[in-house]
Protein backbone atom coordinates (compact mmCIF):
# COMPACT_ATOMS: atom_id res chain seq x y z
CA UNK A 1 0.00 0.00 0.00
CA UNK A 2 2.80 2.54 0.58
CA UNK A 3 3.65 2.04 -3.08
CA UNK A 4 0.25 3.43 -4.15
CA UNK A 5 0.76 6.60 -2.12
CA UNK A 6 4.19 7.04 -3.70
CA UNK A 7 2.55 6.94 -7.13
CA UNK A 8 -0.33 9.26 -6.26
CA UNK A 9 1.61 11.89 -4.30
CA UNK A 10 3.46 13.41 -7.30
CA UNK A 11 0.16 13.86 -9.18
CA UNK A 12 -1.42 15.58 -6.17
CA UNK A 13 1.54 17.92 -5.91
CA UNK A 14 1.36 18.73 -9.62
CA UNK A 15 -2.37 19.41 -9.37
CA UNK A 16 -1.68 22.01 -6.68
CA UNK A 17 0.71 23.84 -9.01
CA UNK A 18 -1.92 24.82 -11.53
CA UNK A 19 -2.97 28.44 -11.50
CA UNK A 20 -3.50 31.36 -13.84
CA UNK A 21 -2.13 30.96 -17.33
CA UNK A 22 1.29 32.10 -18.40
CA UNK A 23 1.82 34.74 -21.05
CA UNK A 24 5.01 36.11 -22.48
CA UNK A 25 4.71 38.55 -25.38
CA UNK A 26 6.48 37.64 -28.57
CA UNK A 27 8.44 40.59 -29.93
CA UNK A 28 8.23 41.49 -33.63
CA UNK A 29 10.02 39.09 -35.95
CA UNK A 30 12.05 42.03 -37.29
CA UNK A 31 13.28 45.19 -35.57
CA UNK A 32 11.61 47.08 -38.42
CA UNK A 33 8.12 45.84 -37.42
CA UNK A 34 5.80 46.30 -34.42
CA UNK A 35 3.48 43.86 -32.64
CA UNK A 36 -0.12 44.49 -31.64
CA UNK A 37 -1.91 42.31 -29.11
CA UNK A 38 -5.68 42.73 -29.23
CA UNK A 39 -7.54 40.92 -26.46
CA UNK A 40 -11.06 40.43 -25.13
CA UNK A 41 -10.99 39.00 -21.59
CA UNK A 42 -13.91 37.88 -19.47
CA UNK A 43 -15.88 40.71 -17.86
CA UNK A 44 -15.36 41.19 -14.16
CA UNK A 45 -19.10 41.27 -13.43
CA UNK A 46 -20.66 38.38 -11.49
CA UNK A 47 -22.85 35.88 -13.31
CA UNK A 48 -23.26 35.58 -17.04
CA UNK A 49 -20.77 37.13 -19.43
CA UNK A 50 -22.01 39.83 -21.83
CA UNK A 51 -22.05 38.93 -25.53
CA UNK A 52 -20.28 35.63 -24.80
CA UNK A 53 -21.35 34.05 -28.09
CA UNK A 54 -20.99 37.21 -30.16
CA UNK A 55 -17.81 38.20 -31.91
CA UNK A 56 -16.85 41.20 -34.05
CA UNK A 57 -14.69 41.29 -37.12
CA UNK A 58 -11.50 43.28 -36.58
CA UNK A 59 -10.43 45.58 -39.40
CA UNK A 60 -6.88 46.90 -39.32
CA UNK A 61 -6.54 49.74 -41.81
CA UNK A 62 -9.82 48.48 -43.34
CA UNK A 63 -8.44 44.95 -43.90
CA UNK A 64 -9.92 42.09 -41.89
CA UNK A 65 -7.53 40.31 -39.54
CA UNK A 66 -10.34 37.97 -38.42
CA UNK A 67 -12.89 37.88 -35.66
CA UNK A 68 -12.18 38.32 -31.95
CA UNK A 69 -13.96 35.77 -29.83
CA UNK A 70 -14.87 35.96 -26.17
CA UNK A 71 -11.91 35.35 -23.81
CA UNK A 72 -9.36 35.35 -26.63
CA UNK A 73 -6.45 37.37 -27.98
CA UNK A 74 -4.77 37.94 -31.34
CA UNK A 75 -1.19 38.82 -32.19
CA UNK A 76 -0.58 40.91 -35.30
CA UNK A 77 2.68 42.20 -36.74
CA UNK A 78 2.46 45.52 -38.54
CA UNK A 79 4.52 48.29 -40.04
CA UNK A 80 5.46 51.19 -37.76
CA UNK A 81 3.33 54.30 -38.07
CA UNK A 82 -0.29 55.30 -37.66
CA UNK A 83 -3.05 52.70 -37.98
CA UNK A 84 -6.81 52.49 -37.58
CA UNK A 85 -8.55 49.58 -35.87
CA UNK A 86 -12.28 49.05 -36.29
CA UNK A 87 -14.42 46.59 -34.36
CA UNK A 88 -17.46 45.84 -36.52
CA UNK A 89 -20.41 43.58 -37.04
CA UNK A 90 -20.88 44.71 -40.63
CA UNK A 91 -19.04 41.84 -42.33
CA UNK A 92 -20.09 38.31 -43.25
CA UNK A 93 -17.85 36.60 -40.68
CA UNK A 94 -18.92 38.79 -37.75
CA UNK A 95 -21.63 37.82 -35.29
CA UNK A 96 -21.89 41.19 -33.52
CA UNK A 97 -24.78 43.61 -33.15
CA UNK A 98 -23.28 46.61 -31.30
CA UNK A 99 -22.25 49.67 -33.29
CA UNK A 100 -18.72 49.95 -34.67
CA UNK A 101 -15.86 51.18 -32.54
CA UNK A 102 -12.94 52.80 -34.32
CA UNK A 103 -9.64 53.89 -32.85
CA UNK A 104 -6.39 55.20 -34.30
CA UNK A 105 -3.04 54.39 -32.76
CA UNK A 106 0.64 54.62 -33.58
CA UNK A 107 3.43 52.10 -33.15
CA UNK A 108 7.19 52.46 -33.33
CA UNK A 109 9.67 49.91 -34.75
CA UNK A 110 10.14 47.07 -32.25
CA UNK A 111 7.20 48.19 -30.09
CA UNK A 112 4.68 45.78 -28.56
CA UNK A 113 1.27 47.47 -28.10
CA UNK A 114 -1.82 46.17 -26.25
CA UNK A 115 -5.45 47.05 -26.97
CA UNK A 116 -8.26 45.60 -24.85
CA UNK A 117 -11.81 45.14 -26.11
CA UNK A 118 -13.66 45.67 -22.85
CA UNK A 119 -17.24 44.34 -22.92
CA UNK A 120 -19.40 44.74 -19.80
CA UNK A 121 -23.03 44.95 -18.82
CA UNK A 122 -24.22 48.51 -18.29
CA UNK A 123 -25.83 47.98 -14.88
CA UNK A 124 -27.22 51.54 -14.76
CA UNK A 125 -29.36 50.99 -17.87
CA UNK A 126 -30.09 47.25 -17.70
CA UNK A 127 -33.65 45.96 -17.74
CA UNK A 128 -34.89 42.39 -17.59
CA UNK A 129 -36.06 42.67 -21.18
CA UNK A 130 -33.32 44.74 -22.81
CA UNK A 131 -29.66 44.20 -21.96
CA UNK A 132 -27.34 47.18 -22.13
CA UNK A 133 -23.59 47.06 -22.69
CA UNK A 134 -20.52 49.19 -22.15
CA UNK A 135 -18.03 48.44 -24.93
CA UNK A 136 -14.67 50.17 -25.15
CA UNK A 137 -11.40 49.67 -26.98
CA UNK A 138 -8.71 50.63 -24.47
CA UNK A 139 -4.94 50.96 -24.83
CA UNK A 140 -3.32 49.08 -21.95
CA UNK A 141 0.05 49.41 -20.27
CA UNK A 142 2.11 46.23 -20.74
CA UNK A 143 2.45 45.71 -16.97
CA UNK A 144 -1.36 45.50 -16.65
CA UNK A 145 -2.16 43.82 -19.97
CA UNK A 146 -0.09 40.70 -19.32
CA UNK A 147 -2.17 39.88 -16.22
CA UNK A 148 -5.41 40.00 -18.18
CA UNK A 149 -4.22 38.47 -21.44
CA UNK A 150 -2.69 35.43 -19.73
CA UNK A 151 -6.15 34.01 -18.99
CA UNK A 152 -7.31 34.28 -22.62
CA UNK A 153 -6.75 31.87 -25.49
CA UNK A 154 -4.61 32.68 -28.51
CA UNK A 155 -6.90 32.95 -31.52
CA UNK A 156 -5.22 31.93 -34.75
CA UNK A 157 -5.75 34.00 -37.93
Amino acid sequence: MPRLSQLVLPFLLLAGCTGPGYFEPIPPSSPDLATLYLFRPKADNPGSQPLRFSYPDVLLDEQSIGTLEFNAHRRVELQPGRHTLRITGLTRQAKWEPHDIEQSFSVAPGEVKYLKLDVRFNMKEMTLITPSYLIHLRPMEPEEAVYEIRTTDLQQP
